[in-house]
């Protein structure tokens, strides 16, 4: 993965977290990163990316229940 490849990952994994920060706020942003990161990890392989920010964003959200924040 190139340097810019690896920004671009790191700025759509930033935008995924605060999306799902805004909505799960009372799930702690290091935990909503993580498991951010790890669903990214899942498209390791995959060729076309321009998805895989929306495809990460459905995973976790699934992953925590789809469940709105209670703080909201």
């Amino acid at each position: 993965m190139s340097a810019l490849d690896d920004k671009l990952e790191k700025d759509a994994v930033d935008s995924v977290t605060a999306r799902l920060a805004a909505v799960f706020g009372d799930v702690p942003r290091d935990g909503l990163e993580t498991s951010v990161r790890r669903a990214y990890h899942n498209f390791d392989s995959s060729r076309v990316r321009t998805y895989v920010p929306l495809l990460v964003e459905h995973a976790v959200r699934d992953e925590l229940g789809g469940r709105p924040s209670t703080t909201t």
